[in-house]
């Protein structure tokens, strides 16, 4: 079985894990960890870099891989010692609530009465986040270690949150523009489940980057603004000559979203997925936020929404399309765009992201995931949908 811990927003994340796996039987969920059985390591490992909020995956196999909680100098402290003097580690706990600083002290213990020199890296005597995991080479040395039914497993991946880091903050931004994180954009190709994807709202080139970086050969992004246009080719540009990527088609043009219609992309039957998220309008903060500027934006989004999804019906554009839509928070509640739900309900078959089978995690009612940082004002209300033909 493999063992797939869960970011923040883990309901993103088992929608993602269930696309990129589809074939395996979810054997346990929770909102810390998803299990699958009968999944292999090796395709596990082939696919693990493009999943965007899975923090750490576990292999978990049968005794005697798996070293009880009460056995001291033991098999994975031996294969530690043959590479180091020092026996560096740290252990995570999962599933069942048990003191994590009495282990870890008894460990250290146990490990000093057979002689063996060691250090956990526990700090607080807490379980460590992707970056001090990273940071310690705990997965390089072989010893993150996870505690689950009173056994010590090893992890075999986690997540390289240093290099969604690196591509979020290498863009040549407008600060006026809204974001779309890249870990979010990994979710919503593999959500997507094709390889050449399209992107109507190109904004800063985020959601083709990350199809690039998932090994897709082909992308194609149109925008309104000729300034995003030519940001986002020279940033696309950049990013193929710095790491070396060979592709076949990058190709960003000016167009108009609501003139859907007159893009040679779709016309050519150049493309099987579209990936994308609107202008989130204009930012807002605490002291201008109301709802008069809220209906206001929704009103003009659903202008430009109802355009895009009429000429999209009339292209009979038959491919998946995956997409986010702004909500709002305010005074501590929700405020959803719910003019968009009535524009989804003409042209759009909403489709579900988990198996129907599946009892264990709900979507809302309207069939959406939500996406929201801390402290943000707006947050994103993504949908898996299909044209009406």
């Amino acid at each position: 079985m493999i063992w797939f811990v869960l970011g923040r927003e883990y309901k993103l994340s088992v929608a993602e894990i269930l696309a990129v796996f589809p074939k395996w039987k979810t054997a346990y969920l929770s909102k810390d960890v998803l299990i699958l059985d009968n999944l292999e390591k090796k395709e596990v490992l082939e696919k693990a870099n493009t999943l965007w909020w899975t923090i750490k995956i576990i292999e978990i196999s049968p005794p005697p891989s798996g070293t009880p909680l009460d056995k001291g100098k033991n098999e994975i402290v031996d294969d530690a010692l043959i590479h180091e003097w020092k026996f560096k580690y740290w252990i995570s706990i999962y599933w069942e609530k048990k003191n994590l600083k009495e282990i870890l002290i008894k460990q250290k213990k146990e490990l000093k009465s057979e002689g063996i020199s060691s250090r956990f890296v526990n700090k607080d005597f807490k379980n460590l986040s992707s970056a001090q995991i990273i940071w310690e080479k705990l997965i390089k040395r072989w010893t993150d270690y996870s505690i689950i039914c009173d056994w010590f497993w090893k992890s075999i991946w986690i997540q390289d949150i240093n290099a969604y880091s690196k591509r979020d903050f290498s863009k040549d931004r407008d600060m006026q523009v809204g974001m779309l994180p890249p870990k979010l954009c990994q979710m919503m190709i593999n959500i997507s489940w094709w390889s050449i994807v399209y992107d109507p709202f190109v904004w800063l080139w985020t959601i083709l980057i990350e199809s690039i970086n998932m090994w897709n050969k082909k992308v194609y992004g149109t925008d309104l603004s000729e300034r995003m246009v030519e940001i986002s080719t020279n940033n696309i540009n950049e990013f193929i000559k710095s790491h070396n990527i060979n592709i076949e088609k990058a190709d960003i043009k000016k167009l108009n979203a609501k003139f859907i219609e007159e893009s040679e992309i779709l016309a050519n039957n150049k493309i099987d997925s579209i990936v994308s998220e609107w202008y989130l309008w204009e930012m807002m903060t605490k002291k201008n936020i109301s709802l008069d500027r809220i209906e206001k934006q929704r009103k003009s989004l659903s202008e430009l929404y109802i355009k895009f999804f009429e000429w999209l019906q009339k292209t009979n554009y038959s491919w998946n399309l995956v997409m986010c839509f702004p909500f709002w928070e305010m005074k501590w509640k929700f405020v959803y765009f719910t003019e968009i739900y009535d524009i989804l309900n003409k042209y759009c078959i909403v489709e579900w992201f988990f198996p129907s089978d599946n009892e264990e995690i709900e979507t809302t009612r309207s069939g959406s995931l939500l996406y929201k940082r801390p402290l943000q004002l707006v947050g994103r209300e993504i949908f898996k949908l299909k044209i009406k033909q």
